[in-house]
């Protein structure tokens, strides 16, 4: 025979059971927090007979969310501060005022609470929150209500880790799609088979469809622009991307740039296809080209025509001592003006951003272009007492390079030595190889520049401010230029220098792929 006693657990068993079955649906079914903790309350509320459940939320500002069921709810409010505080010293709380008076006396609990119970909820090795419990009479857990009450609050935690997952993937798609909704750039994802999941306004403006109708539908199948969806298609879409601009149908300019879509572990999941509207940037682009062209055409007719009277005032008659001097300043200011106008023009075809300048590679006997280079040098080095000295290693290879473009940037390196170098000092230069790399040198013990000043050296229009140079005249351009120079060949340009020791500016050009005769060929 089954005593009373032995029958009442296993009644209270079998519906523990039952309503932990039961809350488990319940929570399974539900997806916001506002769902899932009532069922977790009401289960342990129903389970236990307490008096009144709390649950403490931990929330990313450190302060706590809390919720509770039960008549002694807002009296137990007032005891969270304190259950949080013991239950960080233990593992669990089961206190009892009958058995520890002292715990009771010390947290100050209600007088209407007896008993109190506190479970920490943990899931996936993160503290979420607490769950207590508040009996006012003396309650003893059995082993079997204390494994109920493991397990509920573990589901709980789990519950609640889901819940906060949702809810921030949520606000994540919400984000997301406010972003891309006010994105005037058309946007496009696709998975792996190439359906499309995502299309923003933008492009569903562009496309002529909706976003409803073309979710999961080929790319193929929505876009009408063969050499846009090619580009999603290929095996390597990053790798195919070879497109810079696109012309849309509504007369706009885009900018194709394709990424892959991955996953946390990296899985690669689809393409996402941005179109950069560069509309505004290319009429910009066309406008610089069309004031490079009036400069080059308008500017430098006036200016050889000006110089070409200058060179011939000679031939009227003998100038006297103030006529040479006027004479020379204005031809000072053509020379300076020309040479502005020069540079202006370099610069822009170089500028990485708007230049559409192609290299006129050829063979260039490298050592030649130096020669020749400090030759035209050593009249005005020697006008200002320096010495100019040149060093030329065995061995220099012909290259195949663009050689007015290497002359210039040579010539602009070491003719601003000889410009800054103050009266009296020394220039070097000195054109050499270090392993498969062709390195020209310029070498000078001048005035120095700042670590500071060193780092915008290269930049467009940028000079260096002192008063040793203020009658040194210079467009701000020649660096850049040399800097451009030097990358469009796969080099670099770049400066060593001490203040009032010196400074030494060195340009690479690899001896690989097309700078070598021959081309792409000559690497194999």
């Amino acid at each position: 025979m089954i005593s009373e006693d032995m029958h009442a657990q296993l009644n209270q068993y079998v519906e523990q059971q039952q309503l932990l079955l039961t809350v488990t649906h319940q929570i399974a079914s539900s997806i916001g927090l506002n769902e899932t903790i009532p069922h977790i309350l009401d289960g342990v509320f129903r389970a236990t007979e307490a008096d009144s459940v709390r649950l403490l939320l931990a929330e990313p500002n450190e302060s706590w969310l809390s919720y509770a069921t039960g008549p002694l709810a807002d009296v137990m409010a007032s005891s969270d501060s304190q259950v949080l505080d013991l239950l960080g010293e233990n593992d669990q709380i089961e206190v009892s005022r009958d058995d520890t008076p002292e715990v009771f006396a010390a947290q100050n609990f209600p007088a209407e609470l007896i008993t109190v119970i506190a479970l920490p909820l943990t899931a996936h090795q993160a503290h979420h929150g607490v769950l207590w419990l508040g009996f006012c009479s003396s309650h003893t857990v059995g082993q079997a209500e204390r494994t109920f009450l493991f397990i509920l609050a573990g589901q709980a935690a789990i519950a609640i880790a889901n819940a906060q997952a949702y809810e921030a993937a949520r606000r994540r798609r919400e984000w997301l799609a406010a972003v891309l909704a006010s994105t005037p750039d058309p946007v496009l994802v696709v998975d792996r088979n190439m359906c499309l999941q995502l299309v923003n306004p933008a492009a569903s403006e562009m496309f002529g469809t909706s976003a409803d109708n073309v979710i999961g539908q080929p790319i193929q199948g929505v876009m009408q622009q063969p050499e846009l969806a090619a580009l999603l298609e290929n095996d390597n879409p990053i790798a195919a991307q070879r497109m810079l601009e696109y012309t849309a149908e509504n007369g706009r300019t885009y900018s194709p740039s394709i990424s892959d879509v991955r996953t946390e572990d990296g899985e690669m999941t689809g393409y996402v296809l941005v179109l950069r509207d560069i509309s505004h940037f290319k009429r910009l682009n066309d406008n610089m080209s069309d004031f490079l062209s009036t400069v080059s055409h308008d500017m430098r007719s006036p200016l050889t025509f000006m110089k070409g009277y200058l060179d011939m005032l000679g031939m009227v008659g003998d100038l006297n001592e103030r006529q040479t001097t006027f004479v020379e300043k204005i031809a000072t200011g053509v020379i300076q003006m020309s040479d502005m106008v020069e540079k202006i023009l370099e610069a822009g075809k170089l500028d990485p951003m708007t230049g559409t300048y192609e290299l006129n590679r050829e063979p260039c006997d490298v050592v030649d272009i130096v020669q020749k280079m400090v030759s035209g040098l050593q009249s005005p080095a020697e006008k200002k007492g320096l010495t100019l000295t040149t060093t030329i290693e065995e061995g220099i290879p012909v290259i195949n390079a663009d050689r007015a473009l290497l002359a210039s940037a040579f010539t602009n390196l070491a003719e601003n030595a000889v410009k800054y170098t103050p009266d009296g000092g020394r220039v070097h230069v000195k054109i050499g190889l270090n392993s498969d790399v062709l390195i020209f040198k310029v070498a000078d013990n001048g005035l120095g520049i700042s670590p500071e000043d060193q780092k915008k050296l290269f930049k467009r229009n940028v000079r260096i401010r002192r008063k040793e140079w203020k009658r040194v005249k210079g467009s701000g351009l020649g660096l850049f230029i040399v800097k451009n120079i030097a990358q469009r060949h796969g080099g670099d340009v770049w400066i060593e220098s001490v203040e009032n020791e010196g400074s030494t500016f060195y340009l690479s050009i690899p001896l690989e792929g097309q700078n070598l005769l021959g081309g792409e060929s000559a690497m194999s």
